[in-house]
C-alpha cells in the first residue's frame, strides 16, 4: 500500500496459506514462530498460547503480544462506534479472531480516503457497506448485528438472509466478527447483486431519460457523417434539363421562404449563383401541423443517374438475426438522408427552383432513385462490427437475449453513432422494450411468432374471416354457429393449399398487380422462381368515403400507391413491374407527365420506389376480385393513404377553392349584365 490512499479489506485462513507455505499437514511440529506470542513449537491456533486472552499493550486488540502487533502506530486504539470510523494516521485498525476453530482472522486498514460504501439491505435493514473485492465473505460487527437480530448474542457464528441492492435479491452469509469495523460486502455477493464485475463492464441503462443525458449531443441537431460523401454517377450521354418553374400559391411562399432559410441555416442546402445545366421544379406539399414539406420533383433528372447496386436485407433476414431476442431498442435517424454530404461535383443535379431562386442540396435528398441504397449501404458499413444490429433505412434495431447483452449493445451502438457525428430523434426512439414495432412487424420475446402470419398468404381474407371476427366486437354475444364454422373450415382448407406457400426471394422478378373498384383497392405480389409465377402475398382494403368520390383514374392510381406502401418492405430497394387494367397510368407515370396535383403527389411519393407501369388487361387482371370486396368494418386505413387525402383536402381548401359569393353579389352582377337583362324581359313579357 502506498502512501495510505486505500482501503484493503481481507479475509483469510492462515491456517492453510501456512500448509502452503511449509507444505506440511496439520498436527506436525511447527518450527516456525507463531505469530501470536512468538514463540517456536506450536501455531496460532493452539488454545494453548500463552498469548491467548491477552491484551495488546501497542494496539489494544486481543489473543497477541506487543511484539507480535503488526501496527505501525505504537498508540492504542480507542473505542468507537460501529457506525463510523474517523481517519486517524494508523495503517491498522484493530486484528481481531473471528471465529478460534477455523484461526480466520480479519484486517481493515483503515486510509485518509474514503471508502466505496453502498447501501444494502439486510433482512429488510438498511446498512451501508463497504464493496470489498478482495473479501471471500460478508463481514459485519457484533454491534450492527445486534440492531439486526434486535436481541444481543453471547456467541459469535454466521448467519444467512436475503439482501436487496436496487431491484435485486439473493440470499447471503454474513460473518459476525467480536470488535468494531465496517461492515463488508463480499466478492461473491457483491458480483452477485450486481455492484462489482471483474472484465470488461457493461452499461447499464435504466430508462431514456438517463441516455437522453448520458448521450445528449447524438439527440441535438441533424448530424453529418464524418468522412464521407455521396458521390452520384452522372450518364454523360444524358442531355441536361433545366425545367420550368412551378408557380407557389401566395398563402404558401411565406412558409416556403422559412422552410429554405431553416435548410441554409442547417448546411444543407445552399443558393446557387450563375447559370446551372439541371434545374428541377420543387412541389410544395402542406402538412397536417400546418408546416410544409418541399419535395424536388427529381424524375427527369434521374434519367441520368445511374442507380447503385447493394444489397438490402429482407424481413426473413431480419427475422432471423434476432432468434431467441427478449430485449429491444428502436434508434431513429432524424432526416437520414441529410445526414449524409453530397460530393460537391455531385451537387449541381440537385439544383431546384422557388419563387426566392435557385438552390441546391449539399446533403442526400429524398427523390435521388440511388438514395435509398446508398443509404442503406453507408449506415450498414457505420454499424459494421457492431453485434445484434440491424437497420432499413433510417431504421436501426438493437436486439439481445437478456437485458445485460442488450445493454452492452446499445451502449457499443450509441457510442459508434456519436464516433461518426450521427444523431437521433428522441421522440420515435425506444428503448429497453419486451414488444417493439419494426418495418410493419411486431417483435416480442417470442419473435419466432412473427413469422406465422397467414392473412397475408391467403386471398380474400377479410371476408372469409368476417363471421369469425364478428364475434370479438364489443357487444356480441358469442355463438359459434353454422356460418362461423364454415369460415373456420374454409380458412384451415386455404391455408393448406399449396399455392399460398410461396416464400420471397430478393433475387427473383418481382411483379405487384393492382386494381380499383368503386368499393375497394386490391393487390397481389407476384414473383417469377424458377419459370413458375408464385404468388407471394394478397392485399385488399376499402375506400374511405373521401376516397369513393375519387376519379376512376385517381383510385387506379391511388391502388399503385397504397400497394407499394403495403408491400414496401419486399420492394424497397429493388425493381419491379406494376401491372394495372387502366392504360392511361402508362403514361401518367411517366417521367414527362403532367398530372393533376393529387396524383403528382403521390409520384412524388413514389420516387424511392424503382418500377414501371404496365398495362394488363382486365380479363388477367387477378387483383380484381380483391378490389370488388366491401368490408363490414369500414376502410382500413394505412398511414400513407390517410396522409394524403388528408394533406390534399386541406391544399384545394386553402389554394384552390374559390372564394364564395354571396347572394346579394350575384344579383348586384345579375343586374348589370346585359344578356340576363334581356332574358328577363323575355321572361316576364312570356315570350
Amino acid at each position: 500500500m502506498e502512501g495510505g490512499q486505500h482501503t484493503v479489506n481481507l479475509i483469510r485462513d492462515s491456517r492453510r496459506e501456512a500448509q502452503q507455505r511449509k507444505g506440511k499437514e496439520p498436527g506436525k511440529e511447527s518450527k516456525e514462530a507463531c505469530y501470536r506470542c512468538g514463540n517456536v513449537g506450536h501455531y496460532g491456533r493452539d488454545p494453548n498460547c500463552p498469548a491467548r486472552g491477552k491484551t495488546c499493550k501497542k494496539c489494544g486488540g486481543a489473543n497477541h503480544f506487543a511484539q507480535q502487533c503488526k501496527t505501525k502506530s505504537p498508540k492504542p486504539a480507542k473505542p468507537r462506534s460501529s457506525g463510523k470510523l474517523k481517519d486517524t494516521k494508523k495503517k491498522v485498525r484493530y486484528v481481531q479472531d473471528v471465529d478460534e476453530d477455523e484461526d480466520e482472522y480479519a484486517f481493515i486498514v483503515k486510509s485518509a480516503s474514503q471508502p466505496g460504501k453502498i447501501e444494502v439491505f439486510i433482512g429488510g435493514i438498511l446498512v451501508e457497506m463497504v464493496v470489498d473485492s478482495g473479501a471471500s465473505t460478508n463481514v459485519i460487527d457484533k454491534h450492527l448485528w445486534s440492531k439486526l437480530n434486535k436481541k444481543p448474542l453471547e456467541i459469535l457464528g454466521t448467519f444467512s438472509a436475503l439482501t436487496k441492492v436496487g431491484e435485486t435479491v439473493v440470499k447471503a452469509e454474513f460473518v459476525v466478527i467480536d470488535g468494531e469495523g465496517e461492515a463488508l460486502l463480499g466478492r461473491e455477493t457483491a458480483v452477485q447483486l450486481g455492484v462489482l464485475q471483474f472484465g470488461v463492464p457493461v452499461y447499464s441503462l435504466k430508462s431514456k431519460e438517463e441516455i437522453l443525458h448520458d448521450y445528449k449531443g447524438i439527440f441535438e441537431g441533424v448530424g453529418k457523417l464524418t468522412g464521407f460523401q455521396v458521390k452520384l454517377h452522372v450518364d454523360p450521354e444524358v442531355p441536361a434539363v433545366a425545367q420550368p418553374v412551378r408557380r407557389t400559391p401566395f398563402s404558401l411562399q411565406e412558409k416556403v421562404k422559412e422552410k429554405i432559410e431553416e435548410l441554409v441555416a442547417m448546411d444543407i442546402i445552399e443558393p446557387v449563383e450563375g447559370p446551372t445545366p439541371w434545374v428541377s421544379p420543387v412541389v410544395v406539399v402542406p402538412k397536417q401541423n400546418d408546416e410544409i414539406r418541399l419535395c424536388v420533383d427529381m424524375r427527369r433528372a434521374n434519367e441520368a443517374i445511374i442507380r447503385e447496386r447493394y444489397q438490402i436485407p429482407t424481413v426473413d433476414e431480419v427475422l432471423h438475426n434476432l432468434n431467441q431476442s427478449t430485449v429491444f431498442s428502436k434508434l431513429d435517424l432524424k432526416w437520414g438522408y441529410h445526414q449524409l454530404e453530397l460530393h460537391p461535383d455531385s451537387q449541381s443535379i440537385t439544383t431546384f427552383t422557388t419563387h426566392c431562386g435557385l438552390y441546391r442540396y449539399k446533403r442526400l435528398m429524398f427523390g435521388i432513385n440511388s438514395a435509398p441504397e446508398v443509404y442503406q449501404h453507408v449506415i450498414q458499413q457505420t454499424l459494421q462490427g457492431c453485434e445484434g444490429v440491424a437497420n432499413i433505412s433510417d431504421d436501426i434495431m438493437v436486439h439481445g437475449r437478456s437485458t445485460e447483452e442488450h445493454n452492452k449493445r446499445l451502449q457499443q451502438v450509441l457510442e459508434r453513432l456519436k464516433e461518426k457525428n450521427l444523431t437521433l430523434n428522441a421522440e420515435k426512439c425506444k428503448f429497453h422494450m419486451t414488444q417493439l414495432v419494426f418495418v410493419g412487424l411486431v417483435l416480442t420475446d417470442l419473435v419466432q411468432e412473427s413469422h406465422k402470419m397467414p392473412q397475408r398468404f391467403i386471398p380474400d381474407f377479410a371476408t372469409v374471416a368476417e363471421p369469425l371476427h364478428r364475434l370479438t366486437k364489443k357487444g356480441i354475444r358469442f355463438e359459434f354457429g353454422d356460418e362461423q364454422r364454415k369460415a373456420f373450415t374454409e380458412l384451415m382448407k386455404r391455408l393448406s393449399s399449396a399455392e399460398i406457400l410461396g416464400y420471397f426471394d430478393k433475387d427473383a422478378k418481382t411483379l405487384i398487380i393492382t386494381d380499383a373498384s368503386s368499393v375497394g383497392l386490391g393487390a397481389v405480389l407476384i414473383q417469377e422462381q424458377h419459370g413458375v409465377k408464385t404468388i407471394i402475398s394478397y392485399a385488399s382494403k376499402s375506400l374511405s368515403d373521401v376516397e369513393k368520390r375519387y376519379s376512376q383514374t385517381e383510385k387506379e392510381a391511388l391502388a399503385i400507391v397504397w400497394a407499394c406502401e403495403r408491400f414496401h418492405v419486399y420492394l424497397y430497394g429493388i425493381e419491379f413491374e406494376l401491372y394495372t387494367d387502366h392504360k392511361p397510368l402508362e403514361t401518367i407515370y411517366s417521367s414527362r407527365s403532367r398530372p393533376c396535383a393529387r396524383v403528382e403527389r403521390w409520384i412524388l411519393q413514389l420516387q424511392p420506389y424503382k418500377f414501371k407501369v404496365k398495362y394488363l388487361p382486365g380479363g388477367q387482371n387477378i387483383a380484381d376480385p380483391l378490389s370488388h370486396l366491401s368490408q363490414t368494418e369500414g376502410p382500413v386505413k394505412t398511414s400513407l393513404a390517410h396522409k394524403i387525402s388528408d394533406d390534399f383536402v386541406k391544399f384545394v381548401a386553402v389554394t384552390a377553392t374559390p372564394k364564395a359569393m354571396t347572394t346579394r353579389e350575384i344579383e348586384e352582377a345579375s343586374a348589370e349584365d346585359e344578356e340576363l337583362i334581356e332574358l328577363r324581359a323575355c321572361i316576364d313579357e312570356g315570350s
